[in-house]
């Protein structure tokens, strides 16, 4: 990965999310979004995403050769949705020639919260669990990642962070567990004083993921933190359920050679 700043300039972007419930894409000049897609929820991602693209950039006015910076969730999340979104910018920044910019959904997530505040990005993983991750911010605003990402339950995701006083929750995973959040952090969801905010706070999440990944995908371009489509990589966490079953012996030779091939 470049880590070269660049001049500043405001490329055209395309940002897309096929790890979330809800598919999303923006087109962004520089640091501004000018134009944002959700598809609807159970949309089969793979056969109409090229269409919804290239719908999009004709509603600017532009083609895939006109963007000059295709960014992407790199997971995690669901793991069908994101090798689809993954694989779509890597052809396209095969066939033009453009850098990539890969951004986590829990960096994506973390965004929300304000510069000053200490972040817990919690997106859902489904089977009781979320992902998460803790994350500080640097002087542009960007996530520092402040651990590793990790996979548990709620409760036990609580656990790890109870000692942390000033905090905020982020991502879907913390809309979709705020009660046992608050429960857990008790008093100090509760204002010490006047027009003061709680220690402990749950912010509800953008739906448009897309949104948050172009705007970080801005300020890492800006720093020359591009990709090239041979370096990007996903962010699994876990192995997907295919991995666990190959590594176990339990799928036919067909699909074990199928997997092994990805």
């Amino acid at each position: 990965m470049s880590q070269e700043r660049v001049t500043i300039t405001e490329p055209l972007i395309l940002a897309l999310d096929t790890s979330s419930k809800t598919t999303s894409m923006a087109i962004a000049r520089g640091a501004d979004i000018i134009k944002l897609f959700t598809a609807r929820p159970g949309d089969t991602r793979s056969e109409h995403l090229w269409a919804e693209v290239e719908s999009l950039l004709s509603e600017v006015g532009a083609a895939i050769n006109d963007v000059e910076l295709f960014s992407v969730c790199a997971g995690p999340g669901g793991f069908t949705g994101l090798r689809v979104g993954i694989a779509a910018v890597k052809g396209f920044a095969l066939a033009t020639g453009r850098p990539v910019i890969g951004v986590t959904s829990l960096e994506a997530a973390a965004m929300e919260a304000s510069a000053a505040e200490m972040a817990c990005a919690m997106v859902n993983a489904y089977k009781n669990d979320v992902y998460w991750q803790l994350f500080s911010f640097d002087a542009d605003h960007l996530p520092v990642a402040e651990s590793e990402p990790r996979v548990s339950t709620v409760n036990e995701t609580i656990e790890t962070v109870a000692e942390i006083d000033d905090l905020v929750f982020v991502g879907d995973g913390a809309a979709a567990s705020a009660e046992i959040i608050r429960q857990a952090g008790g008093e100090r969801f509760k204002p010490e004083g006047e027009n003061k905010e709680p220690l402990w706070r749950i912010k509800e999440p953008n739906d448009a993921l897309a949104n948050q990944i172009a705007r970080m995908a801005f300020k890492k371009y800006v720093r020359g933190e591009t990709h090239t489509a041979k370096s990007l990589q996903a962010c699994y966490v876990r192995p997907a359920e295919a991995e666990v079953k190959l590594s176990l012996g339990l799928l036919g030779s067909k699909i074990q050679r199928s997997i092994r091939a990805e």
